[in-house]
Order: structure tokens, then C-alpha cells, then sequence
């Protein structure tokens, strides 16, 4: 009769044992995906100037002068994720930088001034968002001479996002729409930052 219970306490224990393998490997595999995957996407931005500029081509590097840009962020992956907010930029050297996030209707660029709540995206749906984008304080304006340089694209979108509580951040960039930055002198370079 013992034989008999011992085999059913290995049997069970040889269950337990694979079930834990088996959790590993799957939470091991959902880490390596929120890691790696890049699953956002943008198809067309929308961009005013606090200017009053409606989508334009190009946008001066000019003092106070603030960009909007609407667009909705896809989830094109397989997992759901949850976009957190804006991604730390660092030691950029874009001539703007994004500041601000709120969620919006994805084509209208006017902020509404309502607090980012972290939206959860499943797979193969999206939502609108509206940036606001500012001139980069840290500028280098040594880098720039008294013949403006050549325009430069309009920077990506650095989002914070995570899948399943495993965070990164990956940057997009719509396919359409986004305006480039006019050149840039020495002295508007100045004249611009705060």
C-alpha cells in the first residue's frame, strides 16, 4: 500500500516539476518579447504650430514656438501593451523635443490639456495621441554656423511602453506627414533657446 502512495507523491511531484518548467520557459519568453519586439507603428501625422501653422512642410527654429503633433500609435505585435508616456531623451541633439503626451482623436494637433492616462493597446487596434514638441534646451548652437544648414527630419516619437510589466521604450516615426526642420544659423539657434 505504501509502494502505491509513493508512486502517486512522484508522479505528482514529476507534474509540479513540469508545470514550473513550463512557467519558466513562458515567462522567459514573454520577457524576451516585451525586450525585443518593437510593436508600435504610426501611419499619418497631423502637425500644427503654436503659430497658428496647419500642417506645415517645415517649421523654424524660432523663440517660444511650440509644434503639435496627432497621431494614432498602432499595435501592430501580438501581445497587448500599455503605452506608460514619453521616453527619457538624454543628451539629444534634435532641435526639438517632445514634452508633453495626452491622448486625443489621432487628427486633431491641439492639446486638451486633460492628464496622460497609460492606455493598454491589444494586439491590431490603436489610439490617438497629440505631442506637444518644444525646442530642445540643451541645443548646441556651436554646432551651427551663419549659413543655415540643410533641413533635418522632424524627430520620431520616444514612447515608454510595456508588455506584461516588462518594460522598454522603442521610438516612431508616422509615414506621413511629420515636417522638416528649416535650416538652422548660429544666431537663430540663440535666439530660440529659453
Amino acid at each position: 500500500m505504501t509502494r502505491l502512495a509513493d508512486e502517486r507523491g512522484g508522479a505528482l511531484a514529476k507534474l509540479l516539476g513540469i508545470l514550473l518548467v513550463l512557467a519558466v520557459c513562458a515567462s522567459g519568453a514573454v520577457y524576451v518579447y516585451g525586450k525585443t519586439e518593437q510593436p508600435l507603428s504610426a501611419d499619418i501625422a497631423h502637425t500644427a504650430t503654436s503659430e497658428g501653422g496647419r500642417e506645415p512642410t517645415t517649421v523654424a527654429v524660432a523663440p517660444n514656438v511650440v509644434v503639435y503633433v496627432a497621431e494614432i500609435v498602432h499595435n501592430d505585435g501580438r501581445l497587448p501593451v500599455t503605452i506608460e508616456g514619453l521616453a527619457e531623451q538624454g543628451d539629444s541633439t534634435e532641435p526639438y523635443v517632445p514634452i508633453a503626451i495626452e491622448l486625443g482623436d489621432g487628427k486633431t494637433p491641439k492639446p486638451t490639456n486633460g492628464a496622460f492616462v497609460p492606455p493598454s493597446l491589444d494586439a491590431n487596434t490603436g489610439i490617438g495621441v497629440v505631442v506637444t514638441y518644444a525646442i530642445n534646451p540643451n541645443l548646441d548652437c556651436s554646432s551651427y554656423g551663419a549659413r543655415p544648414s540643410g533641413p533635418t527630419p522632424f524627430p520620431p516619437l520616444p514612447l515608454r511602453l510595456s508588455t506584461y510589466g516588462v518594460d522598454t521604450m522603442q521610438t516612431v516615426r508616422p509615414d506621413l506627414g511629420l515636417p522638416k526642420v528649416s535650416g538652422i544659423t548660429r544666431a537663430s539657434c540663440e535666439r530660440a533657446l529659453p
